[in-house]
This record gives C-alpha cells, sequence and structure tokens, in this order.
C-alpha cells in the first residue's frame, strides 16, 4: 500500500481555484498506485472552506483513493471554534484517530498538534507571557479560538497522541503519525538578526512532542508541515521524519521552486510504502 502526505497547500493564500486541479491529482494519484492521501493541515483560511474542499475531492476521486485531513493554524483561524475542533464528525477527519491501513500492519494516527514555546532560542530570555503577548499583537495565532493556555492545550494534545500510541501498541502495529506542528528542533532555523521570526520559533510546535515520538517504540513515521521550507527525510533511531510543506507562491512570499501549482505538489508530495501482510 501507498500512502500519500501533503501539508500546507494554501488554496485560498495563493489565490488558486482548488477544484481546477482535481483532474490532475486523481490522474497522478491513481497512476502511482496511491491508496490514501492525507492533508496535513493549512489548506484554506477557514475550516469550512477545507470540509468542503475535503467533501468534493473526496467525491472526485471516489473509491480509489481514501482521502483524510487534519487542521492547520490557517484552517482554525476561522469557521471552528476550539471545542468543534476537538469533537467534529467526519469520516476523513483524522485528528485524536488512529486508523487502521488493511492489509497492513500499520496505522495513520492524526493529531492537529499545537505549540508550548519549546522550539524557542534558548537564551531568548523571554517568559511564557511574552510569546503569549507577541503572539496576541502579531501572528495570525491570535484570530483562533482557544479557551485554554497554549501550554494546557500543548498538554492536551500530548495525552491524547500517548493514548492513540498507545492503542496503536496494543494491536501490535506500526504507527504513521501526522501532525501539522513542528515536533522536532532539528527542523528549525534561528537567525541573530531576526528577533521576528525568533519569537514566531515559540510558536511553531513542540519539543515535548518530539521526545514523546522518539520514545515510542510503535512510531515508523513522522509527517508534518507548518515551516515553510522542505527539507530531506531525516531518519532518527528507526524512524522516518518527513518534511516538505508546498507553501506560497506569491510575489511578497515566494517559496516555491517553479511557477506551477501542480509541479510544487507532486515534488512535496510525501509518500510512503507499506508492506503488506
Amino acid at each position: 500500500m501507498r500512502v500519500a502526505f501533503s501539508t500546507d497547500l494554501h488554496f485560498d493564500v495563493n489565490h488558486l481555484t482548488a477544484s481546477d486541479y482535481f483532474q490532475a491529482q486523481k490522474d497522478y494519484l491513481e497512476q502511482h498506485n496511491i491508496s490514501v492521501y492525507v492533508l496535513g493541515g493549512d489548506t484554506f483560511n477557514d475550516f469550512q472552506a477545507t470540509v468542503r474542499y475535503v467533501d468534493a475531492l473526496q467525491a472526485f476521486l471516489g473509491n480509489t483513493v481514501q482521502l483524510y485531513f487534519l487542521a492547520g493554524n490557517h484552517d482554525m483561524v476561522k469557521g471552528v471554534t476550539y471545542a468543534e475542533l476537538e469533537s467534529f464528525d467526519h469520516p476523513a477527519y483524522l485528528h485524536h484517530r488512529v486508523v487502521s491501513l488493511p492489509g497492513t500492519d500499520c496505522a495513520l494516527v492524526g493529531n492537529n498538534g499545537w505549540y508550548d514555546y519549546t522550539l524557542a532560542p534558548a537564551g531568548q530570555g523571554k517568559t511564557a507571557e511574552d510569546y503569549f503577548r507577541w503572539k496576541k499583537a502579531f501572528w495570525i495565532d491570535s484570530a483562533i479560538d482557544s479557551p485554554l493556555s497554549d501550554m494546557e492545550r500543548m498538554n492536551r494534545v500530548l495525552k491524547q497522541v500517548q493514548a492513540d500510541l498507545a492503542t496503536v501498541a496494543a494491536q501490535r502495529q506500526r504507527a504513521l503519525f501526522v501532525t501539522h506542528f513542528v515536533p522536532r528542533q532539528d527542523f528549525l532555523i534561528y537567525a541573530g538578526d531576526r528577533p521576528y521570526w525568533n519569537m514566531a520559533t515559540a510558536l511553531m510546535g513542540s519539543s515535548r512532542l518530539g521526545g514523546l515520538l522518539a520514545a515510542s517504540p510503535v512510531v515508523d513515521t513522522v509527517v508534518f508541515g507548518h515551516l515553510h521550507h522542505r527539507d530531506a527525510p531525516l531518519l532518527a533511531a528507526g524512524q522516518v521524519y518527513l518534511h516538505t510543506p508546498l507553501g506560497y507562491g506569491l510575489k511578497r512570499a515566494w517559496e516555491w521552486q517553479s511557477t506551477d501549482f501542480m509541479t510544487e505538489w507532486r515534488n512535496t508530495l510525501m509518500i510512503r510504502e507499506i508492506p503488506e501482510k
């Protein structure tokens, strides 16, 4: 079985009509024998738009490819509350779920994720309150409904992931774990001359999640996005980390390596080959 992942497609930010690419995406997925396709967040700046997109793409794909999705921070800024993110009932919504992959010994484990400032550079001398105030003043996440503190919200994520990995272990499976936010400091780039970005790194993810995943013997693969740079696969203690988000193709923020969405989509698609029983 072949499982594919995409993150950070940002259709609306990139001024793209998503349905224009349905046929080309379907053709590519079928030609490459992809059975499962997972969206790892930041599809639209509106959760309801992301859900409509998932429904429309799944209808177009038919039974050939099974689609799943998570919410990234951009999906969370509109059209959804925190309570709804935690309880949303949809067959393709992968948050806090374990989905066994038929005919294999593997399961998808998904969590939207969050952050706790543990990826901020050491020695920056900032408190949790400093990061929170900076977020509320300067970052898109200030629009996200969050009745919990960032630390409390991340604590809940960790409990969910721990429980889901325990389920995978009890089923004697291996986990393909997908989240939106960054789980390891290895992927962060710090810049002494960019204080704005160094503050933003506090909101990128959680090294505590990375520690939890690294300590789990059932984790085979970790897929994430959020950072808009692309990395080679990282092999760490037998686990594969994949991070090739698509990102922005805008004059003010050009992160693509071509001028064509489909080229970028193909080049950033992360594919794992899962042995069948």
